[in-house]
């Protein structure tokens, strides 16, 4: 052990003493302020009740969050419906072939002729 390792073992045996307790000038600062704290008669502000709509608008960070998140709303539904044809190359060259699946059966309507 060097002569610094030395003294900072001995700093820190110096530090660490476990009984410490704050002083009673302390605690009966503490305790004065307690019961000048207890004795004011203060209210507490009284926040309205709020329904579920302005709970949630405030939950997503109010009306620059909403709008934001209208316009990437309307965005998705549009490019969705509408895809420009760019996507669709880009997706049938990153992907492959392009699959189309029918949502419904080919002969959903075969037994119901007249």
């Amino acid at each position: 052990m060097t002569d610094e390792d030395k003294t900072l073992d001995a700093t820190f045996a110096q530090m660490c003493v476990d009984d410490v307790m704050p002083s009673e000038a302390l605690m009966d600062r503490i305790m004065v302020d307690a019961d000048r704290v207890l004795a004011a008669d203060i209210v507490a502000p009284v926040r309205p009740k709020q329904g579920l709509g302005a709970m949630l608008l405030d939950a997503i960070g109010g009306w620059p969050s909403l709008s934001g998140l209208a316009a990437a709303t309307v965005a998705g539904v549009w490019i969705g419906v509408a895809p420009p044809d760019a996507l669709s190359d880009l997706s049938a060259g990153y992907l492959g072939t392009t699959v189309e699946v029918s949502l419904l059966g080919d002969d959903i309507f075969s037994g119901l002729d007249g």
